[in-house]
């Protein structure tokens, strides 16, 4: 296994997780529940680490997310302005192409 991923921002990490997982690849999680130490100057961070043959495909992921350059776009169904973060059209619920 290899370590990926590490934040100490609970919803950073799970959220890369979740990312991780939603493309297939099976994700082991460390100190989920010690991170945030409540201790001042007692930072833990949460781990992501990864098996061997899914480590190159992982940094890709997580790189290609890090890397977005947040672009509005226009519905090609219904020429509706979306944000960015939308991956469905507000307006007619098509999928972003």
């Amino acid at each position: 296994m290899k370590q990926v991923y590490s934040n100490q921002n609970n919803l950073l990490a799970i959220n890369s997780r979740n990312l991780l997982e939603s493309s297939g690849i099976a994700v082991e999680l460390k100190n989920e529940f010690t991170a945030g130490s409540a201790v001042p100057g007692h930072a833990i961070a949460i781990e992501i680490w990864v098996n061997d043959s899914d480590y190159d495909q992982a940094i890709n992921l997580l790189a290609s997310a890090a890397n977005d350059d947040g672009q509005d776009w226009v519905c090609k169904k219904c020429n509706e302005n979306n944000t960015a973060s939308f991956e469905i059209c507000w307006s007619c619920q098509s999928e972003h192409t």
